[in-house]
């Protein structure tokens, strides 16, 4: 319910797609569009094949002018044409590609309008070429497109309370009805969670500013928790159906609101996870019903119920990167939820804000997080503090009580820089960082260093070495995390 996913996927084919931000045609190659199309010169091809991120213009014998020279007059769209597609219509292409029949555009305007179109991922692969039109200054655009065939992918991603987690196989079933929708099924294996989930989105619907979508998913997770000095594992077995609709709102916000029905199962028993023999226990050591904290133990047994949803979401990051972070712009989210069970029914209120700046060779990230939870809530929907997502410097969720917490705040710091190679996507990205958590009963604080390593089909491997700065509830100088990809 608290936890938040992100999820990135490669195709599986020989090569890794790129996801970052994409990269734009040299000014020289723009006034060369422009040029060769006014005098009517032989056809221009802006060509990129299914990976590619950036446009390019084919060769011509034209002279073009410098990019100091004036800019060129504007065009006018004569025609547009689909060409290659068997299954998607213009109509629904054109609901990513912002130009239509009459536009006036520089060549600018043309290139950002393909790139437009590659981002929805619509498409195997988009090619533009060029024709002159029916006079002078009037040109036909042809749009030539590659349909998506069903494919194999692998990818990664996150929760807040269990950790990364890979996804070893996705079968993508994407545009296959020519609608632009998306049918995933695939599976996860984690650090602390392991399951499947069917997923079923269909982008820009009515006017392109609608969606909707539903899943289906069924998952494990081992919930950890401290409990006298001892670090200990919960299995938690959940399952359920869930749909949601949602809405652009404006250029940088989207709505959201969503329900569903679920059955959560908390195991009547929790595993030792790491060795305290202070507490009398040892690594693997089974803890009984009996001996399990009193918060814990209210909470064990299936419940089935019914929860809604609804969401605000900003995103206004920019695509240039320094060490594969956004150099200008935020992300942030208001969410609300109200769960209803026959054991007691809850609301909750969460928010997640997340600023980018990039200041010459370092771009700084800052994060802040606070939520509210009813008192009705059961250990696994409650709040918890300590580790890769909160606090570093401590052990995961160990700030906090064996029960959870109904509220909590966070923030962190973190300035990152590339060490090697590019810029935007370095191989090896360093970062320095400072982390503070509240719950309702206790606070603390952290400070280290980190690196960051881009692997090919994971993303990247991280890892984190955190100093507290504040009282820790076992004996460590320092805490370890690994990670895969950033923390946000």
């Amino acid at each position: 319910m608290n936890d938040e996913t992100r999820r990135e996927t490669r195709e599986e084919s020989g090569r890794v797609r790129r996801t970052g931000g994409a990269a734009h045609a040299p000014s020289a190659l723009v006034f060369a569009v422009a040029v060769a199309v006014t005098i009517i010169a032989p056809t221009l091809s802006l060509a990129a094949g299914a990976s590619s991120d950036s446009a390019r213009v084919a060769p011509s014998t034209s002279t073009f002018p410098s990019p100091s020279a004036p800019a060129t007059r504007s065009l006018v769209v004569e025609s547009i044409e689909l060409r290659g597609a068997s299954r998607t219509s213009l109509e629904r292409a054109l609901r990513d590609f912002p130009l239509r029949e009459g536009d006036a555009f520089d060549p600018a305007e043309l290139v950002a309008a393909l790139e437009s179109l590659r981002r929805a991922d619509l498409f195997e692969s988009v090619d533009l070429a060029t024709e002159p039109g029916s006079e002078r200054g009037r040109v036909r655009l042809a749009l030539g497109v590659r349909e998506k065939s069903v494919q194999l992918r692998i990818g990664t991603g996150f929760r807040d309370l269990s950790g990364w987690y890979l996804i070893p196989a996705q079968l993508a079933f994407d545009n296959r009805f020519g609608r632009g929708e998306r049918l995933r099924l695939q599976a996860k294996i984690g650090y602390r969670v392991t399951g499947a989930e069917l997923v079923f989105e269909q982008p820009r619907r009515g006017d392109g500013r609608n969606s909707w979508g539903a899943s289906l998913a069924g998952e494990a997770l081992q919930r950890v928790y401290f409990a006298d000095g001892a670090e200990l594992e919960h299995q938690v077995e959940r399952g359920g159906i869930e749909a949601h609709v949602g809405r652009r709102l404006a250029r940088e916000w989207r709505a959201e609101i969503g329900g569903g029905f679920e059955t959560a199962n908390a195991e009547s028993s929790a595993t030792v996870r790491q060795d305290e023999r202070a507490a009398g226990v040892e690594r693997g050591d089974t803890v009984e019903f009996d001996e399990l904290p009193a918060g814990v133990a209210d909470d064990l047994g299936e419940r089935r119920r019914s929860f809604l949803r609804a969401g605000l979401v900003h995103d206004s990051r920019s695509s240039r990167l320094l060490a594969a972070t956004p150099t200008s712009g935020a992300w942030g989210t208001l969410r609300a939820e109200g769960v209803f069970a026959e054991e007691g029914s809850f609301g909750a209120l969460t928010a997640d804000a997340r600023v980018y700046r990039g200041v010459r060779r370092v771009a700084l990230a800052l994060r802040v997080r606070g939520g509210v939870v009813g008192a009705a809530a059961p250990f696994y929907d409650r709040f918890y503090i300590g580790g890769m997502y909160t606090v570093r410097g401590f052990p995961s969720q160990s700030l906090t009580e064996p029960k959870g917490s109904r509220a909590f705040g966070s923030a962190s710091l973190e300035l990152r820089t590339p060490l090697v190679g590019r810029a935007d996507t370095p191989r090896l990205s360093g970062l320095l960082f400072v982390d503070a958590g509240v719950d309702d009963r206790d606070s603390a604080a952290a400070a280290g260093f980190g690196v960051r390593l881009r692997v090919p089909w994971l993303d990247s491997l991280g890892l984190d070495c955190g100093i507290p700065l504040t009282d820790s509830p076992v004996r460590e100088s320092f805490h370890a995390n690994a990670s895969l990809g950033w923390s946000f």
